[in-house]
């Protein structure tokens, strides 16, 4: 979606189930249904810089959350191949967690010295802070230094991550991402919305299409996270995605490469120098060229998750499936404007 006018219209950080009943969409190869992301109860994430690309050839300063290390996380689901997670990516690694866990995130800020503090706010959760020092908004990082966040996964939904120090500047720069949370008690029967099937075998085997001989003609397997979205069996989904829409302006990540670069490189009393240490970007007037789905314009989203070509970019935003499925997607505005989603003819219900 580059170089295109995205007009403001509803804000949709919900959830919505879409019956694809009479359309059969894009099967070109075998479906790459799912949220991909890490499961666990500890994430050791990092803050700091790298370039994303665009499809126009441009590669993008950024700054975006990744794993640290990995250590104690799965990758899900299992189905997805090549599954990784760098130390800077946008969106940031997708946590994936169960209601009731108590989670810990520790934020290490690698982000260049001048950018200063970084931190993570997690809405929806009550959080319980660590080391850092007091920001605005939460407890924050230094550069070099780590503060550590703890909550309870509460309930089941999507929710949104995103830095809470100076957020003008970076969360347009890419430190955001999402928390999944799985129900503890996902129903062990689908209900009223068609299909009265078991819902550890999914719902494709009930619903009309074949999708159980569609999926072994793919050589599928269970894309799904959990059996049902909330802990009610009206909740249950064949198949689910994550969306995450964001826009760049890449005035303002050129002007902070600029001063990234000419602190670091100033050296005081040369020429009369008194060098700045800290960065004073301009986020206004804001002048978006990138739509991203995903972390990704127009066409790389349509590219598998974790695509080599991708580095720092690893999910992708190109929904399949069966005709009969009921698929849930998982939409978050994560950038400052508001974004229409359409889903083409398709019968959807916001829960």
């Amino acid at each position: 979606m580059f170089a295109m006018t995205i007009k403001k219209a509803i804000s949709m950080k919900r959830l919505l189930p879409v019956s694809c009943t009479a359309l059969g969409v894009l099967l070109s190869a075998a479906a790459q249904a799912a949220a991909p992301g890490v499961s666990g109860t500890t994430f050791n994430l990092t803050a700091q810089p790298a370039y994303v690309s665009q499809p126009d050839g441009q590669s993008v300063y950024s700054w975006g959350y990744g794993c640290l290390n990995t250590t104690g996380l799965t990758f899900v689901p299992t189905a997805i191949a090549g599954a990784g997670c760098s130390t800077m990516q946008i969106p940031g690694p997708t946590l994936i967690v169960t209601e009731g866990q108590t989670i810990t995130v520790n934020l290490t800020n690698n982000l260049p010295p001048s950018a200063g503090s970084t931190s993570i706010l997690f809405p929806g959760f009550n959080v319980a802070t660590s080391g850092g020092a007091a920001g605005l908004l939460t407890q924050e990082a230094a550069p070099g230094s780590t503060v550590t966040y703890t909550f309870t996964a509460s309930s089941p939904g999507t929710r949104a991550y995103y830095s809470g120090t100076q957020g003008d500047l970076q969360v347009e720069m890419g430190l955001y991402g999402a928390i999944i949370v799985l129900p503890l008690t996902p129903p062990t029967v689908c209900g009223s919305l068609g299909v009265s099937s078991g819902a550890t075998t999914g719902l494709p085997a009930t619903n009309p299409g074949g999708n159980s001989k569609a999926r072994a003609a793919w050589g599928e397997s269970d894309y799904r996270l959990a059996t049902a979205a909330y802990d009610h069996p009206d909740s249950c989904y064949d198949r689910e995605y994550l969306f995450q829409f964001s826009e760049i302006d890449p005035n303002i990540h050129i002007q902070a490469l600029a001063q990234v670069t000419a602190i670091a490189n100033c050296t005081t009393g040369v020429a009369g120098n008194t060098c700045p240490t800290t960065l004073n970007v301009p986020t206004e007037p804001y002048h978006p060229v990138y739509f991203m789905i995903n972390g990704r314009s127009m066409p790389d989203d349509m590219d598998t998750n974790y695509a080599a070509q991708y580095p720092h970019q690893p999910y992708n935003g190109n929904p399949h499936m069966h005709p009969g499925e009921l698929t849930l997607l998982r939409i978050i505005g994560q950038g400052r404007w508001q974004h229409p989603f359409h889903e083409h003819g398709n019968h959807v219900v916001a829960v």
